[in-house]
């Protein structure tokens, strides 16, 4: 599997985009002079017209397939982070920071599983329990990974640290994750 680094992203969104016009283009000049030249000719503009529809099939498969933003909430309890994140998919995250925690990572609960089950209808799981780690450390490495993370305290204040552009943002913004049903059940 191929990780792209965060300001490849947008220029490989870029390349899927020119190489559709251009693909588009091409397509259109060999249907236009296709009958136009000689058999010979004619065998080489079928040929280049095969290889334009294929990277067109191609660029629009991986723009479909194009990973959304991982985004992450971060809830903060007495000496407990819950994680929730909506990219289950990219597992290797998850394992990179039990890896680096270690032992603090501890397993949920039934109780727990069901408590944190209502963010399941907004697309994000209840993927990790962290204790005795500070939330400063926990809000630093999640903006190494994750695009967006959400974090909210006990007095049910949320901050937004965008991360898809920087590693480090420099200022959090007071904004909420988009939940559609109650914000949380920390």
């Amino acid at each position: 599997m191929v990780v792209l680094q965060r300001n490849e992203v947008g220029r490989h969104r870029v390349l899927l985009v020119l190489t559709i016009i251009l693909s588009v283009v091409t397509l259109t000049g060999v249907v236009t002079n296709v009958s136009q030249v000689s058999s010979t000719v004619q065998f080489m503009l079928i040929a280049l017209g095969a290889i334009a529809a294929a990277a067109i099939a191609l660029a629009l498969l991986q723009l479909y397939a194009y990973p959304k933003r991982s985004q992450v909430l971060l809830f903060h309890n007495e000496e407990e982070i819950v994680l929730a994140t909506n990219a289950l998919h990219e597992g290797f995250k998850l394992r990179f920071l039990r890896d680096i925690l270690g032992e603090n990572v501890t397993a949920f609960r039934d109780e727990d599983r069901a408590r944190w089950q209502s963010l399941e209808a907004d697309g994000f799981y209840a993927t990790l329990s962290v204790r005795n780690v500070r939330k400063v450390i926990m809000l630093r490495l999640c903006t190494m990974i994750f695009d967006d993370v959400f974090s909210v305290d006990r007095n049910n204040r949320w901050e937004h640290h965008d991360s898809s552009s920087t590693a480090e943002p420099s200022f959090a913004k007071r904004e909420t994750p988009p939940l559609t049903r109650g914000k949380s059940s920390a």
